[in-house]
């Protein structure tokens, strides 16, 4: 068990990890699936002793942990909810490490694929594209030319990559007249684009997704835009054209980013806000329009 290091085991033998075949809620798991517990204390005692898993994976300084009556072999751990998901991911890998092209997509001739890359039905990857190593193209993808992809990336259904922005100018009569859109979509390794998210291509230049960062559903990140490694985007946000977006920074859902912003490392920005001014390092900010939260005096 390299990929988790237990801090103390009770309640277990040495053939327990063979009855194990799935995973679940603790409050749902059955005796042949693994679950964990995140609470401390006495709430933590109940749900361990009432759940019906057969392994747990709890905190170690929970009072009473070594004499708790539990059904489950326990695990205890520094992070009960991080070491789960290295179990899952160990016995169920999100990727299979197996290169498959569904019959029904279109990848243009010109385009360059990593090895072990899977692309789901009717996805399209356009010309020039160059797809990295062990990544996941989903059901329903659009990638446009020129976009690059990296290694372990995850394209969730309906994702768009690389799509024209809404780059137009009023002309003498006030019609608009369309501003050409020729750049191109750079995302890094590690990184995961959530279903129906759109991020748009850069108008002469790239629009840019950091490394490890995650993107969720429904999103829409503009022309230009400079997003940068580990950054948590939540459901709903819009990141308008030509912003910039920290590195470990976290935008809460529905959140809007006015176009030329800076968004600072390690930032927040809470739910729901609208950001029209730049965000220092490691400052939250609520509202609308969004403003920073001062911290109380003690």
């Amino acid at each position: 068990m390299d990929f988790v290091k237990p801090i103390r085991m009770f309640n277990c033998n040495n053939n327990f990890m063979n009855v194990i075949r799935g995973f679940a809620p603790i409050k749902e798991a059955k005796k042949d699936e693994l679950s964990f517990c995140n609470e401390y204390g006495k709430p933590a005692l109940d749900a361990i002793m009432e759940s019906e898993a057969g392994i747990l994976l709890c905190h170690d300084d929970i009072p009473g942990i070594e004499n708790c009556k539990s059904k489950a072999c326990i695990f205890t751990v520094k992070n009960p909810r991080f070491s789960f998901i290295r179990f899952a991911n160990h016995f169920s890998p999100i990727h299979n490490n197996e290169k498959f092209t569904h019959p029904t997509a279109i990848v243009e001739k010109d385009t360059i694929i990593g090895k072990n890359v899977y692309i789901g039905r009717y996805a399209y990857v356009g010309h020039n594209v160059v797809i990295g190593n062990n990544t996941m193209i989903q059901d329903r993808v659009h990638i446009g030319e020129g976009s690059k992809i990296g290694d372990n990336v995850i394209l969730q259904t309906g994702a768009v990559i690389g799509c024209e922005g809404q780059g137009f100018e009023r002309n003498e009569d006030g019609s608009f007249e369309k501003f050409p859109q020729k750049g191109w979509v750079v995302i890094e390794d590690n990184v995961e684009v959530g279903a129906n998210s759109t991020i748009v291509r850069g108008t002469f230049g790239e629009t840019l997704i950091g490394t490890g960062t995650k993107i969720g559903h429904l999103c829409d990140i503009g022309h230009n835009v400079k997003i940068g490694n580990h950054v948590f985007i939540s459901a709903a946000v819009v990141v308008c054209g030509s912003s910039i977006v920290g590195n470990y920074t976290w935008l809460a859902p529905k959140c809007c980013i006015k176009n030329k912003i800076v968004v600072g490392d390690r930032a927040t920005v809470g739910l729901g806000s609208v950001v029209i001014e730049n965000i220092d390092d490691g400052v939250t900010v609520v509202g609308v329009p969004a403003r920073k939260i001062q911290k109380e005096k003690k």
